[in-house]
C-alpha cells in the first residue's frame, strides 16, 4: 500500500471561513449546469444548504458569486458572476499548486 500525500485549500477573510473544497466543486457545477438544484444534487447538498453556502462566501466576500434568472424553459437558472468564475479560476488554480507542491515535496528524500 503506497502512501499518498494530501492536501485541502480553503479561503479565509479575516481568519474567518468563505468557501472551501466543497463550495469551490459547488462552484463548478454551477458553471457548468447552470443550475443550483443540479449543483446541490451534484455535490450531495440539499438546496437549501447549497443556497446558504453561496449566500454565506457572498456576504463575507462583499462580492456576489451567482445570479438567478428567473422564468421558465432555457432563459431560467443560475449563473456564476465574473467575481464568481474568478473566485472559482483563482481557488481552481491555488488548490493544484498545493497538490503539485506537496506531492514534489513528499518525493523528495
Amino acid at each position: 500500500m503506497a502512501l499518498q500525500i494530501r492536501t485541502k485549500v480553503w479561503l479565509e477573510r479575516d481568519g474567518t471561513f468563505v468557501i472551501g473544497d466543497g463550495g469551490l466543486e459547488l462552484l463548478n457545477h454551477i458553471q457548468r449546469l447552470r443550475s443550483l438544484t443540479k449543483a446541490a444534487q451534484a455535490v450531495g447538498w440539499s438546496y437549501r444548504h447549497a443556497w446558504g453556502y453561496v449566500r454565506n462566501a457572498e456576504r463575507r466576500l462583499g462580492l456576489p458569486l451567482a445570479t438567478t434568472s428567473p422564468g421558465k424553459g432555457t432563459s431560467r437558472g443560475t449563473a456564476l458572476t465574473a467575481a464568481g468564475r474568478q473566485v472559482l479560476t483563482r481557488l481552481r488554480r491555488a488548490r493544484e499548486a498545493a497538490r503539485v507542491n506537496a506531492a514534489r515535496q513528499w518525493r523528495r528524500p
